[in-house]
């Protein structure tokens, strides 16, 4: 019985050769974190592609002449009626002169013109009017539009905590390419604390103000470009190769790599714009829990630039709790004059 039982857990954790497998596991994992350390770290320059506004097709209506039915004269009954009286109403000469002593004759009686009758004219019909014909102007290109800027990584390095479960999140680095963007960040949902590198003090505002928020799993968060790698290392359209079993701090590990193509890359992170064009990936994940330990992505297409970073992962559901600052790192807000 001791035997079979060794047999069968030997055979249970004999690493697995399949690299999609493999992915599919780190992929559904990894998308039910609770917390996480991390650290980060960048060089070289991304070229980051802004959507630019796509027109709204107008419908503009062509003008076309309203058509009037032409005026017809019609006959007055008083103007004919009275042509009529006019020539009925002439006396009429005598055939002879009256002769002395004579008997007068009897004057002749005038013969009546009768009075022509009115023939009215016939009503015309009315043309309807032709209703307008609209015009639509083209269809704009489903092809979005970008606005390309360089954005520079080197020197871009970030440690810090991230409890998913509770929306907090504590990150301390930044990107010295990028203004704004380096110094200490402190999540407790729904307020953010920030304050500079040189600063003593931390500043407060809602983390709905946040262009990247840690502490959150959607859309463009560290967590979901994260996840989102991974799924494009195991997308139908590539081929992840599995090039062995390395040993990792965190102990025994799957190293899978993939050529990632730029049409892949940017149909997964459309919503962030055209930051990864045609690159190697690389991943190590865990083989007996299939946790993601380390990524690293580079890439030399012309189209987005020459850049890679890292991302290394351990303390998986295990980190500390996040509090916010206390009162005295707050800064003092400026007194009024009244």
């Amino acid at each position: 019985m001791l035997a079979v039982g060794a047999l069968v857990a030997g055979c249970s954790s004999a690493p697995l050769t399949d690299a999609r497998k493999i992915l599919s596991n780190a992929k559904s994992n990894f998308d039910a974190l609770n917390s996480v350390h991390f650290h980060i770290e960048a060089g070289g320059q991304f070229e980051y592609g802004y959507p630019a506004v796509t027109p709204t097709p107008t419908l503009e209506p062509t003008a076309v002449p309203t058509v009037e039915p032409s005026a017809s004269a019609t006959p007055s009954a008083s103007a004919a009626v009275a042509s009529g009286s006019a020539s009925a109403s002439g006396s009429a000469k005598p055939s002879g002169s009256a002769n002395p002593g004579s008997s007068p004759s009897s004057s002749p009686t005038p013969t009546p013109t009768p009075t022509p009758t009115l023939t009215p004219s016939p009503t015309p019909t009315p043309s309807p009017t032709p209703s307008p014909t609209v015009a639509v102007s083209p269809t704009p290109t489903p092809t979005p539009l970008y606005t390309s800027m360089p954005v520079g990584l080197s020197g871009t390095t970030a440690d810090g905590d991230v409890d998913l479960a509770n929306k907090t999140a504590h990150v301390i680095g930044g990107m010295p390419g990028v203004p704004g963007l380096s110094g200490e960040l402190i999540v407790i949902s729904p307020y953010a604390y920030f304050r500079s590198y040189g600063a003593t003090t931390f500043t407060s505002s809602g983390d709905s103000t946040l262009s990247l928020n840690p502490a959150l799993t959607s859309a463009p968060s560290p967590a979901w470009l994260i996840s989102q790698i991974v799924g494009i290392a195991n997308d139908p359209g590539l081929s992840p190769v599995l090039v062995g079993t390395e040993q990792e701090p965190s102990g025994s590990t799957y190293h899978i790599r993939v050529d990632v193509t730029k049409e892949v890359a940017q149909t997964a992170l459309n919503s962030v714009g055209q930051a990864v064009g045609n690159g190697k990936l690389d991943l190590w994940i865990t083989q007996d829990s299939f946790q993601l330990e380390r990524l690293e992505f580079s890439t030399a297409d012309p189209s987005s630039g020459v850049a890679a970073f890292r991302v290394v992962l351990s303390n998986w559901n295990s980190v500390p709790a996040i509090l916010a600052p206390d009162a005295n790192n707050m800064a003092t807000p400026a007194v009024q004059a009244s």
